[in-house]
């Protein structure tokens, strides 16, 4: 094997291991060991991991609730075009025109066929614009949001503005503070697996830069970015879920490839 055959692999084991080496959200010590840090911060050194953890959240949901209320938009928008030029089609008329009987007869079913058409039309986006209930959504992620942006402003302030000797008793904290953090950490009924894994791919793939230094995506005890769980999120989605993966399902009549599923990885 040649020295850049064995780089390669060698980077290639390193990814893999990063993405495999997922901080836990509720301790997140890195390399540290928890008997290493001052006794004043290591238990506070444990509650980071609900800022890492509902930050991470908090992102989720920003950029799953403004595709959602552009989606709305959109329908909203289609329903007053169509809305628009049903009226316009029902006020029109040719009686200003001298149309033989048949030519008005013709007309006559030809605008009702399009009135009618339209209707449907407007009634099937509108029912499932609610059956998705896409205004209801907004308002419960809207909502969830202020609270996580709430919680993590608290967490901020103990962390970052209050002197070590000076913060609240820790044990008080996250008595007080566990009930919230346990509300605020199921997020099952607000998205789908599915919307949520979509929604992380398309944070990872197309908006890298907005989520700088923040957990998964970065290291938070080195602050570096962390390529091996992008490269895999952004493979194992595509690998599943593109274009060129729904075609070759469809054409060949088989299960998309499982070579970029980072749980079949080879562990080393």
């Amino acid at each position: 094997m040649s020295t850049n055959d064995g780089k390669l692999e060698e980077g290639v084991e390193e990814e893999t291991k990063s993405f495999f080496d997922v901080q836990v959200p509720d301790i997140l010590l890195g390399d540290a060991k928890e008997e290493d840090l001052p006794d004043a911060s290591s238990d506070w050194y444990k509650v980071k991991g609900w800022y890492n953890e509902l930050g991470f959240y908090s992102k989720v949901f920003q950029f799953f609730v403004e595709e959602i209320k552009e989606t709305e938009s959109k329908y909203g928008w289609w329903i007053i075009v169509i809305s628009s030029m049903t009226s316009f089609v029902t006020m029109f008329t040719l009686d200003p025109f001298d149309l033989t009987e048949k030519s008005t007869v013709y007309y006559t079913w030809i605008k009702n066929l399009v009135i009618s058409v339209m209707a449907v039309i407007t009634t099937l986006i509108a029912a499932w614009v609610k059956k998705k209930g896409y205004v209801k959504r907004i308002q419960a992620i809207d909502k969830r949001i202020g609270r996580l942006e709430k919680f993590i402003g608290v967490l901020d302030y103990q962390f970052r503005l209050v002197p070590r000797e000076k913060r609240q008793n820790y044990l008080e904290f996250i008595t007080k503070m566990r009930d919230e953090h346990n509300e605020l950490s199921i997020y099952s009924n607000l998205i789908s697996p599915s919307e949520f894994t979509r929604t992380i791919y398309i944070i990872t793939r197309y908006n890298a830069p907005l989520v700088s230094g923040s957990w998964p995506w970065y290291d938070t005890t080195t602050k570096k970015p962390r390529p091996g769980f992008a490269r895999n999120i952004i493979k194992a989605y595509e690998a599943q879920y593109s274009c060129k993966a729904w075609c070759h399902s469809s054409l060949c009549c088989s299960e998309g490839s499982l070579d970029n599923n980072p749980l079949l990885a080879p562990n080393e």
